[in-house]
């Protein structure tokens, strides 16, 4: 570029910074959000704990649902879990609760896909297939996965609880005694900590049959 200053002409480069730092956002605009810290399910000292915690896979522990998909999935990359499945496996390997044990109560037709990917997720070094060591996962009435997890486990229906979010699978099983909550978009901090308290409070009013569906609405009022 030329410039005339009283009658002289000097010449500036021009100078490309815009480009430098138009390439140096765009970088930094391709990195991923960090992930947020686990959340714990702050409950009352001496509140009551299930003795057994019951999943369902698809829909609650992670997303999309396996028979979406054509080919088997990677974890972290074709399925993820959901926040509050972060937060439930955080609990269960680091929490104070000797006396309860996780488990996976699924009707998904590609069982060795689901067992592949529990047993490539972490959460504070433990796979969720250790945190989650009980699992029925096979087509049919779950009714049949908890009268084996029953079986297996030796747990009272009135001492376990179950997430899921199909409202038909929670209706035939609260009819057996189970306390369960309904999370119809995945599993949220909300309904892993609110199903916990919902939990203990049942169990204060000394009530033998837990049977009973939480909705989202539900959890809300308990606070």
């Amino acid at each position: 570029m030329l410039v005339l200053f009283a009658g002289r002409a000097r010449a500036f480069r021009t100078a490309a910074p815009a480009r430098v730092e138009t390439r140096a956002f765009a970088k930094k605009a391709k990195k991923a959000p960090k992930a947020s810290a686990p959340r714990r399910a702050e409950l009352p000292p001496g509140a009551a704990t299930p003795k057994l915690i019951v999943f369902d896979l698809d829909n609650t522990l992670w997303s999309p649902e396996l028979y979406q998909l054509r080919k088997k999935p990677k974890a972290h990359k074709d399925v993820r879990l959901c926040a509050g499945t972060v937060d439930a496996l955080y609990d269960l390997a680091t929490g104070d609760w000797p006396r309860t044990e996780g488990a996976v109560a699924s009707r998904a037709t590609e069982a060795d896909w689901a067992e592949d990917l529990l047993a490539a997720f972490e959460v504070e070094g433990r796979t969720a297939a250790s945190l989650l060591p009980h699992r029925e996962i096979y087509p049919g009435s779950k009714r049949k996965h908890f009268q084996a997890l029953r079986k297996t486990t030796g747990v009272d229906f009135s001492d376990m609880i179950f997430f899921d979010d199909y409202t038909e699978n929670l209706g035939e099983i609260a009819q057996l005694g189970v306390m369960c909550v309904h999370n119809p978009r995945g599993l949220t901090w909300d309904h892993w900590a609110g199903g916990l308290k919902a939990y203990a409070r049942l169990k204060e009013q000394n009530t033998k049959f837990m049977g009973r569906m939480f909705t989202t609405a539900d959890l809300r009022e308990l606070d």
